[in-house]
């Protein structure tokens, strides 16, 4: 699995924009949430942005932002994105599968361990058959900021254990 931090945004709308609409070269097929942050999860995650008139990438927006718009002083660049593939020849994941993955790096960065409902909201948006966007606020639902420090190191250690537990290609890096 190749883990890609991208840099970090002020709005997660622009980003969600991106993701939910045709891409660059039309790449993006069928863009869909298949994870959320735990209490969203609850309701059910295609649930989360749906308003009258249908899914809302502006409401969807609106969610992720709450505990940012709240905090008292939130970061300036308050949204992470990262974006995890899969090598070439491994199968098709499935939605569910992606979702969890999704879970296990946003608890891996700190960002939302699995016992803690206040963690930082995040979805994960599949467009695609090998990889999927993970959207977080850096923000908690108490209003505490989260540091992702080491966060490349550690989606890469949970990026080579994934590779193990699912049997996918082991990618080796080399040091530098």
């Amino acid at each position: 699995m190749i883990c890609r931090i991208r840099r970090r945004s002020a709005r997660p709308l622009d980003l969600l924009r991106y993701l939910f609409g045709p891409g660059e070269r039309g790449e993006h097929d069928n863009p869909r949430l298949v994870g959320a942050w735990a209490r969203a999860a609850v309701g059910g995650v295609h649930e989360l942005a749906r308003s009258a008139q249908g899914f809302s990438v502006v409401r969807l927006s609106r969610l992720l932002d709450q505990p940012v718009a709240a905090a008292i002083n939130p970061p300036r660049r308050p949204v992470w994105h990262c974006s995890v593939h899969t090598h070439p020849t491994d199968p098709a994941l499935s939605d569910q599968q992606w979702g969890a993955i999704a879970a296990e790096f946003t608890a891996a960065v700190g960002l939302a361990p699995p016992a803690d409902d206040g963690g930082a909201r995040w979805v994960a948006v599949r467009h695609g058959t090998d990889h999927v966007h993970i959207v977080a606020t850096l923000v908690r639902q108490d209003g505490a900021t989260v540091w992702t420090r080491n966060d490349y190191h550690r989606c890469q250690r949970l990026a080579r254990d994934l590779e193990r537990r699912l049997g996918l290609f082991q990618l080796v890096l080399q040091r530098q």
